[in-house]
């Protein structure tokens, strides 16, 4: 859905890969708007699109006194959209995350694998996959949504899409 934004990616990809077959963890590390784009589609599509903590003691947060035993929702993908933090909250804006706008963002305004003692685990390893296999299916195939195929999407556990995501396929020269 963002020609230019693919188009860039596409030089970034080829100029660290080309026509090579080993990649090295040196690779993953320089793919930089590989990372942007990916750290841009979690902002607007985080896998968990909330999270919820209990309390296990009475707790004071601002000028609310949360009882013990309470249930406490947390939603990404609602702060993600926080137009305080994120100027044009539901534009597809990959540039947005330069140094300086990580550096100025506080804690638990992005959190797409949630955040604090109870974090995932996984999130390094998941970070350098998804950079790889993004980079690897980009380098060999180009992906374009079917018009008007309407993505509704379906918050269970996990953030996905209703009906699927209809695509069309092609093989890159």
């Amino acid at each position: 859905e963002h020609p230019a934004i693919d188009t860039r990616l596409q030089k970034e990809i080829y100029s660290i890969f080309d026509n090579k077959t080993n990649i090295s963890f040196d690779d993953i590390q320089k793919l930089e708007y590989t990372t942007k784009v990916l750290t841009e589609s979690m902002r607007l599509y985080p896998p968990a699109w909330a999270l919820g903590r209990q309390a296990i003691n009475n707790c004071k947060i601002g000028k609310y006194i949360i009882p013990s035993g309470s249930i406490i929702l947390m939603s990404q993908y609602v702060m993600h959209r926080n137009q305080i933090y994120y100027p044009q909250p539901d534009a597809f804006y990959p540039d947005r995350w330069t140094d300086e706008f990580k550096k100025n963002l506080p804690r638990f305004s992005y959190y797409p694998f949630g955040g604090g003692i109870r974090s995932c685990v996984g999130e390094p390893f998941a970070w350098m996959e998804v950079i790889l296999i993004t980079a690897i299916i980009n380098r060999l195939w180009k992906m374009n949504s079917i018009q008007g195929n309407k993505v509704i999407l379906k918050p269970l556990i996990t953030l996905r899409p209703k009906y699927g995501m209809r695509m069309q396929i092609t093989r890159r020269d």
